[in-house]
Formats: structure tokens, sequence, C-alpha cells
């Protein structure tokens, strides 16, 4: 009680204290870990019931913290993996996918994986150059890009070429699924 009057007014702490004590009488386990579980409201905000929960119970190392974060970056990610138009959105996925494989391999390595950020741009540079080949392009597989199609989409953004530039080089030297390919893709 005293954590929740410190940090919120008289009648939010009440009603904190007051959700907590529900959460404690119901039928489920009363471990911190298992509060603070089931305090997090559905959908992309944990709520302030969960997110002071959380505070109190990781800074006195009775739970560890919650996956909120990773959970805002996968559904930021997943938004823009489904903006990405169907002919080219295959690659971009196993993209993403590798990525994020690599990003575990560093956490557990303790080196310094990418952050969420840094991939959501990725994605989003991605997206938007899938679409500018669509629209602008009338190209709808990734084995019909040429230097000239890369040159105008960085054109549309002089600011932001550099850091585009790097995520295509990134991209284009992905090693790619075999559906790729012209000869498959136009096999039948």
């Amino acid at each position: 009680m005293a954590h929740v009057a410190r940090r919120h007014c008289v009648s939010r702490a009440c009603g904190l204290v007051t959700a907590l004590g529900r959460l404690l009488r119901d039928e489920h386990s009363n471990s911190p870990q298992a509060l603070l579980e089931r305090s997090r409201r559905p959908g992309r905000s944990m709520g302030s019931f969960a997110r002071a929960l959380e505070d109190f119970f990781t800074r006195h190392g009775l739970a560890l913290p919650t996956d909120q974060g990773e959970r805002l970056a996968a559904g930021r990610r997943r938004r823009r993996l489904d903006a990405v138009p169907d002919p080219l959105r295959q690659a971009v996925t196993a993209f993403d996918a590798s990525r994020m494989r690599a990003q575990d391999r560093a956490r557990r390595a303790g080196t310094r994986p990418r952050s969420n950020h840094t991939l959501e741009t990725a994605l989003a540079t991605l997206r938007d150059l899938a679409h500018f080949l669509i629209t602008e392009r009338a190209k709808d597989g990734w084995e019909l890009v040429d230097v000239h199609d890369i040159e105008a989409f960085l054109n549309t953004l002089p600011r932001a070429r550099k850091r585009r530039l790097t995520v295509l080089r990134q991209f284009f030297r992905f090693p790619a699924p075999s559906t790729w390919c012209w000869s498959t893709r136009h096999a039948d």
C-alpha cells in the first residue's frame, strides 16, 4: 500500500489496492508472478494496475518483468509485415524471421542484439520498397528488381538514403528461398 500511495493519488491508490484484493481472493495462485500475469489487461497496454504491480514486484526481486515490450514489438512487426503486398511478403517474412533468430542468439550469447526499433525500421523500409515496386515500377517479384529501381526508391526520401540503403543491402544479401528464383516461379 505504501508503494502505490507514494506514486498515486489517494483515490487511485485505493483502486489499485482494491483490485489487488480481488486478485488475492480468487481461486488462482497468489504468487507474485501469477498475480502479475493475471493483472495484465489484454491489448496493447497492460494497464496501470499491472504496471504498478510489476514495478513493486521487480523492485523487490519477487517477480520477473513482463514481456510487454516484446509483445508490443511483435505486434508492430506483424502490422508492418501484413502491410507488405502479397507477391513480395514471403521474402520479407523470411528476412524478419532470420533477424529475430539473430536477435535471440545475441541475447543468449550476451552480445548486443539489434533493438526492436532497428528491426521495425528495417521492416518499414522493406514495406515501403515493396509498395514502391508494385505501384511505381509495376514489378511483383524481387527477382525483377534492378539497380534503377533501388535508385529511384532511394531518391524518394533523399535524407533517409543512407539508412535505407543499409537495410536494402542486408535484405538483398539475405539467402533467397528457392521460391524467389525466376526459374521456379515461372516454371509452369
